[in-house]
């Protein structure tokens, strides 16, 4: 199932209007039914409104199946994001939930992924806010994080944690790509 399909299937769900959750999320109801349809891969940081909205974690955006007990997630297995403008990729390191009912027994209580990004390049175009706590370690480069008027600088090796609902941003100041390991907890709607 596409994003889109998915994000569609949760609206649903909710009994949620297309109005009602563009309003929920200040975007159009026009953009939310070119989501739907898979006509447009909205940025990061509509995906992280629309999550917040839906109470979904992201990562259910991208589960291909669900995730029962032990679980072995192989290298080439793990599920990628790549976003249109191309300033992060990332992949889920952890498994995700698919079935929002049993979510309780099926899901991590945190999202670990991968990240990389790009030279010159901002995660978000606006304030990341979130309901879970994170810590990313940074395992090539170094990345600025924006938080509170303050910019902290985090290279190789270094990590930060960053409380729940302290609003920040990232931005790789280098020539060079970043690479880091992300961890919400729980996980992030």
């Amino acid at each position: 199932m596409l994003i889109g399909e998915k994000i569609r299937t949760i609206r649903k769900e909710m009994n949620l209007t297309i109005s009602a959750l563009a309003d929920a999320i200040e975007v159009t109801p026009g953009y939310i039914s070119q989501i739907e349809r898979d006509l447009i891969d909205p940025s990061l940081s509509v995906l992280k409104r629309l999550c917040k909205e839906l109470q979904t974690p992201l990562s259910v955006l991208f589960s291909e199946e669900s995730a029962p007990g032990v679980v072995l997630i192989k290298s080439e297995e793990r599920t990628e994001v790549r976003f249109r403008d191309k300033r992060m990729y990332f992949e889920f390191l952890t498994p995700s939930i698919k079935d929002k009912e049993n979510s309780s027994k099926n899901s991590p209580n945190m999202e670990v992924f991968y990240y990389k990004i790009d030279p010159k390049g901002w995660v978000s175009d606006e304030l990341m806010l979130h309901e879970a706590d994170e810590c990313n370690y940074i395992l090539e480069g170094e990345v600025e994080y924006h938080i509170d008027g303050k910019v902290y600088t985090v290279k190789k090796y270094d990590t930060i944690y960053i409380p729940k609902n302290t609003s920040h941003m990232m931005y790789n100041a280098t020539d060079d790509f970043v690479e880091g390991i992300g961890i919400l907890t729980p996980p992030m709607y």
